[in-house]
C-alpha cells in the first residue's frame, strides 16, 4: 500500500494524462496524413470554379466541401464527393494515402490522365465512380485489392483503353461494374462469372470481342446486363436466358447468331427490357414470348427473324415498345394479321415499329383500336393493301407515322386531322387516291408532310397555310389540280423541300411564295405552263 495517497493519485494522473496524449498525437498524426493527401490532390487540380476555395489551413479538413470525416475516427477521411464541380487536371497519386476512404465520386468532371494505380491501396472503399471524365490510358489491375469494393463506374472515358482486368473477377462484394462507353478492347473475362454479388453489369459502347462468357449469367442475384454497341460474336449462353432476377437484357449492336429459345417465355420473370437488335439472329419469335408479363420494351430490329408474328401479343399488358423493323417476318392473310387486334388489348404500348419485313394482305382496321398512348407507327417498305383505317384519328398521341413503300389504295381519311400532336406524316409511294383532306390543316405540329407519288387528285387544300411548324412539304408526283393556294405564303418555316413537281398544277406562282424566306429548295417542274 502507497504511505502517500496524494502522490499515488498524482502518479495516476500523470498516466492517464500520458496515454490520452499519446492517443491524441497518433490521431493527429493520421488526420495530418488525409490533410496532406487532400492538399496533394488539390495541387493536381488546375481548374476548379470555387469549389476548392473552403480547402485551405484556416478551417479542418473535414469541413472541406465534398469531405466527409468519421465520427468514429476523428479527422480520418471516408468519403470524397466532388462530382459534376467542373474539376480539370488530373487525379494525384495521394489519394491512395486516404486509407480510410469508403467512398470516392469524382464522376461529371473534366478530370484527365491515368487512374493512378494507388487506388489499389484503398482497402475499405466500398463506392469508387469516375464516370463521364476525360480520363486515359489502363484500367489499374491492382484496382482488385479494393477487396470492399461494391460499386465500380469508370464509364464515358473514351480515353480508357485496354482490357478489362481479369482479377477484377475476384472482388467478392462486388455488386454494380459500369465501364461503358470507354474504348476497352479484348474479351470479357470469363472470371466475371465469379462475381456472385453482381447486380448490374454495363459493358455498353466499347471495343470487346469474342464470345458472352456463360458464367455471367449464372449469377442468382444480376438484374441488368447491357453489352450492347461492341464487337461481340458467337452464340448467346442460353444460361443468359435463364435468369430469373434479370429485368434488362440488352445485346444490341453486336455480331451474335442463332436462335431464341422456344421456352424463352417461361426462364425470365422479371423481365422488362429485351435489346437485340442489329445482330445476326433468326428463326421464328418463340411463341412463349407472349408469357413475359413484365415486359415492358422488346428491340429486334435488323436481324434475320422469320415467319409470323405471335397472335397474342395483347398478353403482354406491360408492353410499350414493340421494334422489329429490318426483318424477314410475314403476315400473308387475316389470320396472320391478328396480332394487330391483339395489341389492342396493349393499352400502354407506345412504339410499334414493323417496317423492312414481308408483311403482305389487307392493312386490318383494328390498327385504329391500339393505345391511345400510341406515338410511333412505322411499318414502310412491305406489301400491304388496303386503305388507312377510317379511325386513325382515334390514335390521338400519335407523334410520327410511317406507311410508305407499300401498296396502300383508298383516300386518307379525314379523320387524320384529330391527330394534332403529329410532328411526321409519310405516306409516299403507295396508291392512295382522293383528295388531301382539309382537315390535314388541323395538325399544327406537324413539320414533315410527305405524300409524294401516289394518286391524289384535286387541288391543295387552303388549310394547308395553318401549318406553320412545316420544313419539309412532298406533294410530287401525284395528279393534283388547280393553283397553288396563296396560303402556302403562310409556311414561313419550310426550310428543306417545298417538292409539287410533276401533277397538274396550273396557274400563277402565288407572290407570296417570295416571303419563304428560308426556303433552300423550291420543286415545280411537270406541271402545267405557269403564267
Amino acid at each position: 500500500m502507497d504511505p502517500n495517497p496524494s502522490q499515488a493519485a498524482m502518479r495516476l494522473l500523470l498516466l492517464m494524462f500520458a496515454m490520452t496524449a499519446t492517443r491524441a498525437a497518433a490521431m493527429s498524426s493520421s488526420g495530418y496524413d488525409d490533410e496532406r493527401a487532400l492538399v496533394a490532390f488539390k495541387a493536381k487540380i488546375s481548374g476548379h470554379p470555387g469549389v476548392l476555395a473552403s480547402w485551405n489551413q484556416s478551417s479542418s479538413h473535414c469541413s472541406w466541401e465534398g469531405v466527409t470525416c468519421s465520427r468514429r475516427y476523428r479527422w480520418r477521411v471516408v468519403a470524397l464527393d466532388l462530382s459534376a464541380q467542373g474539376l480539370a487536371g488530373t487525379i494525384s497519386p495521394a489519394i491512395g494515402n486516404l486509407t480510410f476512404l469508403r467512398s470516392l465520386n469524382l464522376s461529371f468532371n473534366g478530370l484527365q490522365g491515368e487512374i493512378p494505380p494507388s487506388i489499389g491501396s484503398l482497402r475499405r472503399l466500398q463506392q469508387l465512380d469516375l464516370g463521364v471524365n476525360m480520363l486515359t490510358g489502363v484500367i489499374p489491375r491492382n484496382i482488385s485489392r479494393c477487396m470492399s469494393l461494391r460499386v465500380l463506374c469508370i464509364y464515358s472515358n473514351k480515353g480508357v483503353q485496354g482490357g478489362i482486368p481479369a482479377e477484377i473477377g475476384s472482388m467478392p462484394s462486388l455488386a454494380v461494374l459500369e465501364l461503358a462507353n470507354d474504348s476497352i478492347t479484348g474479351t470479357i473475362p470469363s472470371s466475371l462469372g465469379n462475381l456472385s454479388q453482381l447486380t448490374i453489369l454495363s459493358l455498353a459502347i466499347n471495343y470487346l470481342q469474342g464470345s458472352i462468357p456463360a458464367g455471367i449469367g449464372n449469377n442468382p442475384h444480376v438484374t441488368f446486363i447491357q453489352l450492347s454497341l461492341n464487337n461481340l460474336s458467337g452464340l448467346v449462353p442460353p444460361s443468359l436466358y435463364n435468369v430469373s432476377s434479370l429485368y434488362l437484357l440488352s445485346m444490341a449492336g453486336n455480331k451474335l447468331h442463332g436462335r431464341l429459345p422456344s421456352d424463352l417465355g417461361k426462364n425470365l420473370p422479371s423481365i422488362k427490357d429485351i435489346g437485340i437488335g442489329i445482330n445476326l439472329f433468326s428463326g421464328a419469335l418463340p411463341l412463349s414470348l407472349t408469357n413475359l408479363s413484365t415486359l415492358q420494351a422488346i428491340d429486334a430490329t435488323s436481324n434475320s427473324f422469320s415467319g409470323v408474328v405471335p397472335s397474342e401479343l395483347g398478353r403482354l399488358q406491360n408492353l410499350e415498345v414493340f421494334q422489329m423493323d429490318n426483318n424477314m417476318l410475314e403476315a400473308n392473310n387475316e389470320e396472320q394479321w391478328k396480332f394487330i387486334a391483339s395489341l389492342a388489348n396493349c393499352s400502354r404500348l407506345q412504339k410499334l415499329e414493323l417496317g423492312c419485313n414481308r408483311l403482305k394482305g389487307k392493312l386490318p382496321s383494328s390498327l385504329a383500336n391500339l393505345s391511345t398512348n400510341l406515338q410511333l407507327l412505322q411499318i414502310p417498305s412491305n406489301k400491304i393493301s388496303g386503305a388507312v383505317p377510317l379511325d386513325v384519328g382515334n390514335l390521338a398521341s400519335l407523334q410520327l407515322v410511317d406507311l410508305s413503300n407499300n401498296l396502300l389504295s383508298g383516300a386518307i381519311p379525314e379523320s387524320i386531322g384529330k391527330l394534332t400532336q403529329l410532328n411526321e406524316l409519310y405516306l409516299s409511294s403507295n396508291n392512295i387516291s382522293g383528295v388531301l383532306p382539309s382537315s390535314i390543316g388541323n395538325i399544327t405540329s406537324l413539320s414533315i408532310l410527305s405524300v409524294h407519288a401516289n394518286n391524289l387528285q384535286g387541288s391543295i387544300p387552303p388549310s394547308i397555310g395553318n401549318l406553320s411548324k412545316l420544313s419539309t412539304l412532298d406533294l410530287s408526283s401525284n395528279k393534283l389540280t388547280g393553283f397553288i393556294p396563296n396560303e402556302v405564303g403562310h409556311l414561313s418555316s419550310i426550310s428543306i423541300d417545298f417538292d409539287l413537281s410533276y401533277n397538274l398544277l396550273e396557274g400563277p406562282l402565288p407572290s407570296e411564295v417570295g416571303g419563304l424566306v428560308n426556303l433552300k429548295e423550291l420543286i415545280l417542274s411537270g406541271n402545267k405552263c405557269w403564267n
